[in-house]
Parts: C-alpha cells; sequence; structure tokens
C-alpha cells in the first residue's frame, strides 16, 4: 500500500500545493497517518497541515467500516501554525476494513482546502456494485436493500463499476455526451451517501466517455476529464477512498496504461487509493505493476469461471484461484500493496444453475473461496458480483438462495482461515523469473510442479519477477538486478524454488547468484536446471550434467533429515531424467548408474539444492526425500515448517501456520469424494501437553498424539489447530 506513512514528527511535510480539481477548494490539506495497516487494540496518530495559511478552521472525520461517519477531534499543534493531530485509539474488537479521513478547512460543502489519507486493519470483504443494474424505478431503494444485504454477509468495501454505459452517465458526467436526464437521479450520489452512513469505503471505476465512440488517441485525456468530474462533486464523501481503473488489461502492454492512470489519480490528492483488477495470462504482468509506486492496490482475477467461456475453454479447475491470486500476493510485496483474492459468482454453459440463470453453483463458489482463502498473506477478497449475480438474480429465480449461502459459507471460512492460518507469508516462494519470449513458462513448468506441491501437502507462494525502478518502464529491457528484492530475499530468508526452468537472463542471473551468495538458499527441480549468464551452473549447483537418460531406480547416499535412511531405495518408471556428475556437491541420492540424482552444494554463504527430476515426478516416486530435503534447506535459512499432510493430492490446497504454543493447518478438499489425510508434528510435542482442535467447532479431536488422521469433506475443508499447553 502506497499510502505515505508518518508521524507526528513529520506532520509538517508539506507536498506541492496542486489546485482542487472540484468541491470548491483552492488548496490541498495533507494528511498523514502513523501506519498505513493497523492492528486492533493500536493508536494510529493522524497528522493535518495546510499548505496555503488561511484563518479558516479545520475540521475532520472519519469513515469506520460497518458503522458509518464520526467526527475527530482536532488539537492544535503548538509554534505550528496550520497544523494538527488526533489520535484514533482502536480497541481489541474493532471493525475490520478500511478506514477513510476526511479534512476540510471552512465550509464542510464549499471549502477552502480538503484532504484524505486511509488505513486498513484486518480484511475487506468487498464487491463489485454495477450501478447501472440497479433498479431504474427505485434505484434508492433497491441500492438500500443491497448495501444491507451485503453487509450482512461480512462485506465492507465497494468498487462501484459502469458508472457510465453506451446509453447513459449515473452521475452528472461533463465529458459524456448522454449524461443524466432532468428526471434522473445521481445514483453515484446515492451510493456514496449511503456508504457514508453504512461504513462502506467505496472506489470509483473511471472510463472514457462509453455513449459514444471516442477516437483511441482520446481515451486516456477523456478517462482524466472523468476522474477530474468524480473527484469534483464526490470527494466530500469520506466513503469516496479512491479510483479503480476500469480499463482491464493482461499483458505487460497494461502497465504504461496504469502507470498514467495512478499517476493523475494522486495528482489529485496523494492519498487517494488507485486499484486495477489484471487478467491472469502473464504472470509477468504481476510484477511490473508491483514496481508503480502511485498503484495502491492489485485484484488479480481468478478467471476461473471465466475459463469456461466458449472462446475461452480452458478450464481451470477450482483450486487454480490460489494459483493466480498468489501473484497479487508475491507482487504487493515489492512495495506493500494492498492485494485482493478474486472469485467469480457467474458461470458460463455448464456452470450455470440454469441456462436461463447466470449465477453459477453453490460448489463453483463455496471451494472458490476455499481456495482464496489458502493465499497467504491476503488482505481480502473481491467478488464479481454479489449484487448482480446473487441480489439481483435472486428477485426472479429463488433457486439461488443455494448460491447465496455459498457466499455466506466460504465467507465465514474464509474469515477464518485468513485471519488464523493463512495470515502469513510461507517460507516457501516459486519464484518467476523474467522473459519476454518464454510465454509457455507459466503454464508448462509452474502449474505443475505447483500441483506437485499440493501432492506433497507443502504450501507456497509465487514472486514474479519486479524489474529494478529505472528500468521498470517499458519497452525497455531490463538488465539490473532488483537490489530492493535482493535487499528483501535476504531480510525474510524465503527459500526460493525454480521449477524446470531452462535458463536466466541477465536480471535473474545476477539476482540468483547474489541470493546465494549472500546466504540465501535455493532449491531448484529439473529436468532444465538453469544456466546464467554471471554465473558457472557446476559451481552454483555443485555438478554439471552428462546426459539425458532413462533410470529405473534410486538410491539415498546420504541422509538429508529424519524420514529417510541412508541406503534407502526407490524404483523409478522408466523416465527420462537428467543424469549429472557431482563436482563440488554433496550426493545425497544417486541413480542406477552413479550418476548425480539429488545434490546439495555450498556457494558463498548459501546452499543450494538440487533434484534433477521434476517436482511432479518427485513428489510421486519419493516424497519422503523431498520433504526431508525441503525441511534440510529451509534449516540452512533458520527456517522450519509447521506440520506434515500427508495424503493429499493435486486437487488439494493447504495452508500452515506456526506459533510458539500452536501448529495450525487448512486443508482444502477440492475432489468429489471425501479423502483421509494425516497430519504429523515436525517437532516432537510431549503427550501430555499437546490438543488435536477442530477449529471451527473447538471440538477436542485427540489429545495426546503425535499425528492425527481426519476425513476432510468432498468440496469442503477441515482447520485443525494442534495446541500445547504450558
Amino acid at each position: 500500500m502506497t499510502v505515505r506513512i508518518a508521524n507526528a514528527v513529520c506532520l509538517l511535510v508539506i507536498a506541492s500545493c496542486i489546485p482542487a480539481a472540484g468541491s470548491g477548494a483552492k488548496y490541498r490539506l495533507v494528511v498523514s497517518v502513523s501506519q498505513s495497516r493497523a492492528e486492533p487494540g493500536q493508536t494510529v496518530s493522524v497528522g493535518i497541515s495546510r499548505v496555503q495559511t488561511s484563518r479558516d478552521p479545520v475540521h475532520a472525520v472519519m469513515l469506520k467500516p460497518s458503522a458509518g461517519t464520526e467526527s475527530l477531534l482536532l488539537h492544535a499543534i503548538p509554534n505550528r501554525r496550520g497544523s494538527y493531530s488526533t489520535s484514533i485509539v482502536l480497541p481489541r474488537e474493532a471493525a475490520q476494513g478500511l478506514y477513510v479521513i476526511r479534512a476540510w478547512a471552512g465550509n464542510e460543502e464549499h471549502p477552502s482546502a480538503i484532504g484524505k489519507a486511509t488505513f486498513l486493519l484486518g480484511r475487506l470483504v468487498g464487491d463489485f456494485l454495477i450501478v447501472s443494474a440497479l433498479d431504474r424505478t427505485d434505484p434508492a431503494g433497491d441500492l438500500n436493500s443491497y448495501l444491507e444485504d451485503f453487509r450482512s454477509v461480512g462485506g465492507n468495501f465497494l468498487i462501484a463499476h459502469n458508472l457510465i454505459t453506451p446509453d447513459r452517465a449515473y452521475f452528472h458526467c461533463s465529458v459524456c455526451k448522454h449524461g443524466l436526464e432532468p428526471n434522473q437521479e445521481d445514483v453515484v450520489e446515492l451510493l456514496l451517501s449511503q456508504a457514508d452512513k453504512l461504513g462502506y469505503a467505496v472506489l470509483l471505476s473511471v472510463s472514457w466517455d462509453l455513449t459514444q465512440e471516442v477516437p483511441y488517441d482520446k481515451r486516456m485525456r477523456e478517462t482524466k476529464e472523468v476522474m477530474d468530474d468524480l473527484f469534483r462533486q464526490y470527494s466530500n464523501h469520506p466513503s469516496m477512498a479512491g479510483f479503480y481503473s476500469f480499463q482491464e488489461g493482461s499483458g505487460t502492454y497494461y502497465v504504461p496504461y496504469i502507470r498514467e492512470f495512478s499517476q493523475y489519480a494522486k495528482a489529485l490528492d496523494r492519498n487517494l487509493l488507485v486499484a486495477c483488477a489484471p487478467y491472469v495470462d502473464d504472470p509477468l504482468l504481476a510484477g511490473y505493476l508491483s514496481t508503480l509506486d502511485s498503484l495502491d492496490i492489485i485484484i488479480w482475477q481468478s478467471g476461473v469461471m471465466g475459463s469456461y467461456r466458449p472462446d475461452n475453454r480452458k478450464q481451470y479447475p477450482l483450486r487454480r484461484v490460489k494459483d493466480f491470486c498468489s501473484l497479487a500476493g508475491g507482487a504487493k510485496l515489492l512495495q506493500k500493496k494492498i492485494a485482493l483474492t478474486h472469485v467469480e459468482l457467474f458461470g458460463y454453459l455448464e456452470q450455470r444453475l440454469a441456462p436461463e440463470i447466470p449465477t453459477t453453483t453453490y460448489q463453483n463458489i463455496y471451494q472458490q473461496i476455499l481456495s482464496a482463502a489458502t493465499v497467504s498473506d491476503s488482505d481480502g477478497i473481491m467478488l464479481f458480483t454479489y449484487q448482480y449475480h446473487i441480489y439481483n438474480v435472486l428477485k426472479q429465480h429463488p433457486q439461488v438462495v443455494r448460491s447465496r449461502h455459498a457466499v455466506w459459507d466460504g465467507l465465514a471460512a474464509f474469515r477464518l482461515i485468513s485471519s488464523n492460518i493463512s495470515l502469513a507469508q510461507n517460507p516457501l516462494a516459486f519464484y518467476f523469473p523474467y522473459s519476454d519470449w518464454v510465454v509457455e513458462r507459466w503454464s508448462h513448468s509452474f502449474l505443475p510442479a505447483l500441483d506437485a506441491f499440493r501432492v506433497l501437502g507443502i504450501p507456497v507462494d509465487v514472486l514474479p519477477y519486479a524489474p529494478p525502478l529505472p528500468e521498470s518502464i517499458l519497452p525497455y529491457y531490463p538488465v539490473h538486478m532488483n537490489q530492493k528484492v535482493l535487499n528483501r530475499l535476504l531480510e525474510q530468508r524465503t527459500v526460493l524454488v525454480l521449477p524446470d526452468v531452462s535458463g536466466f537472463q541477465q536480471t535473474d542471473s545476477d539476482l540468483i547468484r547474489a541470493v546465494v551468495q549472500q546466504g540465501g538458499v535455493l532449491i531448484a527441480f529439473g529436468p532444465e536446471i538453469p544456466m546464467g549468464r554471471s554465473y558457472e551452473r557446476r559451481e552454483l549447483f555443485g555438478g554439471q550434467p552428462l546426459e539425458i537418460k532413462l533410470h529405473n531406480s534410486m538410491t539415498v547416499e546420504q541422509a538429508a533429515g529424519s524420514r529417510v535412511k541412508s541406503g534407502s531405495r526407490f524404483d523409478l518408471p522408466s523416465t527420462r531424467f537428467s543424469s549429472w556428475v557431482a563436482g563440488t556437491g554433496t550426493v545425497i541420492a544417486k541413480f542406477e548408474d552413479g550418476s548425480a540424482a539429488v545434490l546439495v552444494n555450498s556457494y558463498g554463504k548459501g546452499k543450494v539444492v538440487t533434484i534433477l527430476s521434476s517436482a511432479a515426478v518427485a513428489v510421486q516416486q519419493f516424497p519422503e526425500l523431498v520433504r526431508d530435503v525441503v525441511d534440510y534447506a529451509l534449516s540452512r535459512a533458520g527456517l522450519e515448517r509447521a506440520i506434515d499432510i500427508l495424503g493429499a493430492n493435486e486437487n488439494v490446497d493447504t495452508a500452515t501456520a506456526k506459533t510458539s504454543d500452536n501448529v495450525a493447518a487448512a486443508i482444502v478438499n477440492h475432489n468429489t469424494e471425501d479423502m483421509e489425510v494425516t497430519l504429523r508434528t515436525i517437532r516432537d510435542c510431549p503427550k501430555s501437553e499437546c490438543r488435536w482442535i477442530d477449529m471451527v467447532d473447538k471440538e477436542v479431536l485427540f489429545p495426546e498424539r503425535q499425528s492425527l488422521t481426519l476425513r476432510v469433506p468432498a468440496g469442503g475443508f477441515r482447520a485443525i489447530e494442534l495446541k500445547v499447553s504450558h
């Protein structure tokens, strides 16, 4: 999140005075908050200062999620003319959502200066409100009913979408050829007025004039003019938190558009939030979007229900929600953006409730939300769209109530899992390197490897490549590594996983070399082990390839952990593997012809583990050895996993967590039949001090056991905690 962080000593940071686009304000108030993210029980400090000296009194209010708007008591700062402060004490039971502060000088309706700021507590539960889909005969009544309904399932955030359609605009649009008629209500004003009362933070979706054909070269100009219109008319509402780009995209070509869009929004008020929702086609897009300091929120569209479109028969399994949304989670880390997962409530063809009903089934909705819940370190979830596909369709089709129950049940599970289990980043992360031409890497290498780790029962994150900021302007070619990424990887000690990556361009070659050389840890799966431009493969990985040939067995030469002993033998299917000869690396396992199958190598201060088979073959044929090797790699980074999950398959999502006195795991079963899994503690737990607890009903399952076998219902989940009493 790029809201500027400041404390009391920074309250007088002066920004250049940008004349306000509207609300009658001539000047800008600089509003700062002490933190962009807050926790219950904390105190958030707020500072307000005027760029221009005036005698107008300054006031401020705060939008509280699910509660409404309340006044803030401001205190003049001694010897700081025109500067004020206040403190917001958040109770332990503080509502989750986006808190929006609106400050103004002079008259509230026609202020002489204005300013905003936001901070996030907990998680957002948002919806795309299709403004054009409100009842045209009674928009106010329909809107109020919808807002109460969405709040009842846990909603606290909205993106007001489709503000301009081909037939009309739904607000007073000076740019649009066909705006509001005299007898039509301003729906945006209706929405924001109600959002002020109910405590919804709202982003306004911005496009060009869709009521007429607009030449390509004029669309951005018109988009900015529409943004001006919206800011002029509605910035006085505390609920108006920023803007969302109506224009979506799927490739890196999208980045320049979003850069210009978000920079313009920040020129109106630097603390306005800016969001976009890219498609899933190009993982490199996530990394490039992460470099935009003017972009605050990334909603990576899951695209699962959309993959059943007649023109896009990808037919992604429901578990892909986690994989696609993990890209947004990985992209947020560079600049601490807000990353929101995304689920689709609509269906195409066979995924619809009925041919005439656009809503999808209970299971499709419920399991998408469960998959999204296992994405680590998520800031919340966006629904597309509760208003259109649940609330509206339910008016005509009573059977949609079952799909509404799916949202209710799914969000209850989402809150449990995301707040207690998947709340922190995983210690393992798949690293997606830069490439402007190897487009098949994601589908051919990464998705199969992500599924392999599902079989292994080990949750992983996805880190997309992010270029250094000076080289992030397309189409310029990134050459240097991103020093900020290197620093973050070393600080967080993230263990990187490379699945079947053939080679690096200079930028990633330098990064991976520096990560390991400075103490990081790397795991590489074959059959391709990456060559580099700034390292010799034999030096980094501790060996070099001989040939690709058929192998039928593998023997462990040296135990990497406690699960598989030295001398253990594994029969392999007649599969072609890359044979390696060890150099500086230690052979952990070898094929029947004596060539290396698993290597561990020291390089600089770090370690590299190389498994010559693919991740899919490795976890199917010798999963316990892979667990040993993974845990060895984590231990070299000073990290450890929480728990083993045995018996999973590729149609399972998992999340795990570890604290000082407990471990926890969530298992989501996307299969059509119940399944049994076994949870096994990695660390010894004294029998008299251990309790396995079901986190849903708080029932103690089995005390005093090191492992627990449980049944996970088809299309459902289990959330289990191992509590250690002291």
